[in-house]
């Protein structure tokens, strides 16, 4: 039997305990939060981008203090978004973090994850840094920190970075994204309430339609994961191996619309992408048509306008580089 003077009260033990549960509280709950996020990711129904490319996407998190604790949350919910997307390894996309306020760090390089779950379990727990909205020195960081062969960039893949902030940066952008863009990373960016638009623009890659994203609030940012993830897939695939069509030929111009015509690759192609947009900007519109065909008719234009034209052969998700050309509707009758 134990001696009574050796044994706590009822009451002292009982306080204990609950010293100890509200320790261990905050960090199962936290744990918790992890795994769930990690589970939705796993479990998300959505478009899932195959092909063979490699590419390498560095991630740009604005932590500034605007954000708040509970936007971070969403912010992680919509990067684990982007990753679900993705065959993740090291022959095929690799995904780095930087996360950035005043001073710019890097949470993971491009090599630090090689499968999908790890990557995902990375993102659930990245923590919230805090700080001011330094967007050009962060640009600058991922520039000599990130985009390197020591950080895990791969000679053949593609280079992609994607900005997320909420707000408008208190120094100079340009530079600093003009000089990653110099150097082959293609720029996407995300702004999310306070963000200055102009500034996204800057930044982005053209055209602005599928480079540069605003939404009014964080809870927004799912109404455009599905199309930002689709042109990051786009741009991951890219211009492959295949042979391009070539000769295009613009002719039948009348005020809406004019036929684009094309010589066949001399391999044979599963279909053609034609791309069309005007010079002076707007939206850009593409079309299938199928390998027997060779030319195609482009509809709904505006009169006396003059038009961009890709054509690229396709098999399966890969992509040729195109065959330029521009063709002008006529004057309305």
């Amino acid at each position: 039997m134990t001696p009574a003077s050796s044994r706590s009260p009822p009451s002292q033990r009982r306080s204990s305990a609950s010293v100890s549960m509200r320790t261990r509280l905050p960090a199962a709950l936290a744990a918790l939060g992890a795994a769930l996020l990690l589970l939705a990711a796993v479990e998300a129904e959505g478009m899932e981008c195959l092909t063979r490319a490699e590419a390498d996407i560095v991630l740009l998190v604005d932590g500034s203090w605007s954000i708040g604790r509970t936007n971070f949350r969403t912010v992680r919910s919509f990067i684990s978004r982007i990753v679900e997307v993705f065959e993740i390894g090291p022959q095929r996309v690799q995904i780095g973090l930087a996360q950035y306020s005043g001073d710019p760090r890097t949470e993971w390089q491009l090599n630090a994850h090689r499968d999908k779950r790890s990557l995902l379990q990375a993102v659930a727990n990245l923590p919230y840094k805090g700080g001011n909205t330094l967007t050009g020195l962060a640009l600058n960081f991922i520039h000599q920190q990130n985009f390197k062969t020591q950080a895990g960039l791969r000679t053949r893949a593609r280079k992609i970075g994607v900005l997320i902030t909420d707000g408008k940066s208190q120094d100079d952008v340009e530079a600093p994204s003009k000089k990653l863009k110099d150097e082959g990373v293609e720029l996407f960016a995300v702004g999310i309430k306070n963000a200055d638009e102009d500034e996204l623009k800057m930044i982005a890659t053209d055209p602005d339609d599928i480079h540069a994203y605003n939404v009014a609030d964080f809870e927004s940012l799912s109404s455009i994961v599905d199309n930002l993830t689709t042109n990051l897939c786009n741009s991951v695939k890219g211009p492959g191996d295949l042979e391009a069509p070539s000769n295009l030929v613009i002719s039948e111009q009348t005020h809406h619309s004019f036929r684009v015509s094309w010589t066949p690759p001399s391999d044979s192609v599963d279909r053609y992408k034609v791309e069309y947009y005007p010079v002076t900007g707007g939206k850009r519109q593409e079309i299938h048509v199928n390998r027997v065909k060779t030319s195609t008719v482009l509809k709904n234009l505006e009169p006396e306008a003059q038009y961009v034209v890709n054509v690229y052969s396709m098999v399966e998700n890969e992509y040729s580089e195109p065959v330029k050309g521009t063709g002008i509707t006529s004057k309305r009758e």
